[in-house]
């Protein structure tokens, strides 16, 4: 039943976009391509980023309970008309393998998998109150963490089922099956070198994430807990940054490329704010597109009039409900506004945005060498991703050999370290190094190594692309874990929900007459909850809801 779920939903996200896209331009949209990658393989994500911003725009005037009962019917009816505007599926092959194969082996991972402790602590919590309300200002004042809101919280919001938190996982499995069928399907059948390599170095990378020190675990996209986003994220930046390397390699500076590259880029923003640093590879993109154009900023901001308007949108989100821009990068704040707290965004910094290693610690280098290789993951990631590079770098010496006309890739290749080490610098100075932050920077350091070698020939091309289509159908069948499979096995294809454990939390009455607060920091979809028992309560406020700072942190 989890498969027949999980296949429906993504039939469903995929042919909304491709209903979406038709209906809006005159013709067949089949036709166009992001960087060289038709645009089927993109319907995804169209139809979350349209979600997603609904929900965001209607929840300055309404709770979005509701809201799914408008949306699946408008949707239904334009891929009805899709449907019979076009009349063919084109069901081939390939067809079938990224419709109905990838994402039943990828829906193993909803059986016998657990909502996370974040999940509890912020993301059904805040979900909860965009159901049940109109956006609220100074929501990080009952709880803090509610300021690293992510457009996946609207889009989870309107998939709630009586109960049973499946859709979320079925939202992060749709956009894994994204990633995995352009690198099938796309890149690793390309004619472009660079998307060729960049397909075998993934593929290569993913399979060895099963294998190493403690049993494995490389960096490569992990399926977390249900309810974290980090891998969704990571796959999103990853997708737009080697489209837009492969754009200024192809010198395309066509305006729809452009246009396609910026709503992405946005996208992977509002999913995480850590997808600001696209910034840093979008806009030499943006200088280089004005160039070949012969355009003006001015005119090219009017030509992403609607992703400017959904970002503007976003930055009033943000302010109406952390008073910052960037939160809680404190200088892009508004002191000013009532419902500005400074405390909380100090203790947000402390405790957020420090690297593993300081001189100002009372701890030695060592250490604090020794806390940060074993926190979590990371003795794992240390010890198993350098290695899996090296065997990258060494499956590329033997596989290739230098062509007589040498391709001139340098200008690029400096321009992409660059990048590489500002995410680093940048990735090693927040959240304690924490490798999982970082799970698209992984991805471009192994294809880092496919631009490097992307001007030589590949020995046996032919048979070596099979091979590694092998490779990665073993590495698709071990994104589930084991204890997944065996669930699978035994559920005798029933439904099995994924539902909230309250057993390790209990609820107490607040001392300060309102709400209750939790032994442990997890509201849940408990009603009236704040993480900590402080001195907030709901007031009135241009007909909404406020929540004034008590000048406590909350952690």
């Amino acid at each position: 039943m989890n498969i027949a779920m999980t296949v429906a939903s993504y039939l469903y996200l995929y042919y909304f976009g491709r209903s979406v896209l038709n209906t809006f331009k005159k013709g067949k949209y089949s036709d166009i391509q992001i960087a060289g990658i038709p645009i089927n393989y993109f319907y995804i994500i169209v139809s979350l980023f349209l979600f997603g911003n609904i929900a965001l725009l209607l929840n300055f005037v309404v709770p979005l309970k509701n809201v799914i009962f408008f949306i699946i019917p408008v949707s239904l009816a334009l891929i009805t008309y899709d449907f019979i505007k076009n009349k063919k599926l084109n069901l081939t092959n390939t067809k079938l393998f990224e419709l109905f194969v990838t994402p039943s082996i990828l829906s193993i991972a909803t059986y016998n998998v657990w909502l996370g402790w974040d999940t509890g602590m912020y993301h059904i919590p805040h979900q909860y109150i965009l159901r049940e309300n109109t956006i609220i200002f100074g929501l990080t004042n009952l709880n803090i963490w509610f300021g690293w809101s992510s457009i996946i919280e609207y889009i989870s919001s309107l998939f709630w089922f009586n109960g049973n938190f499946i859709f979320l996982r079925i939202l992060e499995i749709c956009i894994f099956a994204v990633f995995f069928n352009i690198i099938l399907f796309f890149l690793l059948q390309n004619k472009s070198k660079f998307y060729k390599y960049s397909a075998f170095g993934i593929i290569l990378f993913g399979f060895l994430d099963n294998f190493g020190y403690m049993g494995g675990g490389n960096g490569f996209v992990p399926m977390l807990s249900v309810g974290k986003y980090d891998s969704a994220l990571g796959i999103i930046f990853f997708i737009v940054c080697i489209a837009i390397l492969e754009s200024i390699k192809n010198n395309n500076y066509d305006r729809v490329n452009f246009y396609s590259l910026v709503t992405l880029s946005l996208f992977g923003f509002q999913m995480k704010q850590t997808g600001a640093y696209l910034i840093f590879i979008l806009v030499p993109y943006l200088i280089l597109f004005l160039k070949k154009n012969n355009l003006t900023l001015l005119n090219t901001l009017n030509q992403i009039k609607f992703p400017i308007f959904l970002f503007t949108f976003w930055e009033v989100k943000n302010i109406i409900t952390t008073s910052c821009l960037f939160y809680p990068i404190e200088f892009t704040c508004l002191p000013f506004l009532s419902w500005h707290e400074t405390v909380q965004l100090d203790f947000v910094s402390r405790t957020m945005i420090y690297s593993p290693i300081t001189l100002s610690s009372d701890l030695s280098i060592s250490e604090q060498a020794y806390n940060w290789f074993n926190f979590s993951k990371n003795s794992q990631f240390i010890i198993n991703f350098p290695a899996s590079l090296l065997l990258i770098l060494l499956f590329f010496f033997v596989i290739t050999f230098r062509q007589d006309t040498i391709e001139k890739n340098t200008i690029i290749t400096k321009w992409f370290s660059i990048f590489l080490i500002l995410n680093s610098v940048i990735w090693y100075n927040s959240n304690y190094g924490n490798f999982r932050y970082g799970t698209g920077l992984w991805l471009l350091l192994v294809t880092f190594i496919a631009l490097i070698n992307s001007n030589k020939h590949i020995i046996k091309e032919g048979l070596l692309t099979k091979f590694m289509a092998v490779i990665f159908l073993l590495t698709l069948l071990q994104v589930p874990r084991f204890y997944s499979y065996e669930s699978f096995l035994s559920s005798n294809f029933e439904l099995v929900e994924i539902n909230i454990n309250y057993d390790d939390t209990e609820y107490f009455v607040s001392e300060y007459g309102w709400g209750v607060y939790p032994s442990s920091v997890q509201c849940w979809d408990k009603e009236d909850c704040k993480v900590k028992d402080k001195n907030v309560s709901p007031q009135d406020y241009l007909h909404t809801t406020i929540f004034f700072p008590d000048e406590v942190s909350g952690d």
